[in-house]
């Protein structure tokens, strides 16, 4: 079984599967797009797409990690998701 912590900005969330991971992380572009259309758009749509074609999976699985960064306003911001492993103990 396994969690991730999304961090975005500087503020951090723990989800219990990746799609609460990605609505976390959509939720937080949206919001990002709503302060600044123009620039966020670019990020908004490689996030999305990153989700749909599993590439955020795949980053994931293979190195534990996964991030972008959306410019808004002039500023960077850092989205990113991080998988921790839970492993159950046989008693």
């Amino acid at each position: 079984m396994s969690t991730y912590t999304v961090t975005l900005g500087e503020q951090s969330a723990r989800a219990r599967s990746l799609q609460e991971a990605q609505a976390l992380v959509m939720e937080h572009i949206t919001d990002l797009v709503a302060r600044d259309p123009e620039a966020a758009s670019q990020g908004a749509m490689m996030a999305n797409r990153a989700f749909s074609v599993g590439t955020v999976a795949q980053a994931l699985d293979t190195h534990g990690s996964w991030q972008t960064v959306v410019s808004v306003q002039g500023e960077q911001v850092k989205i990113s998701i991080t998988k921790r492993r839970w492993w159950s103990r046989s008693q």
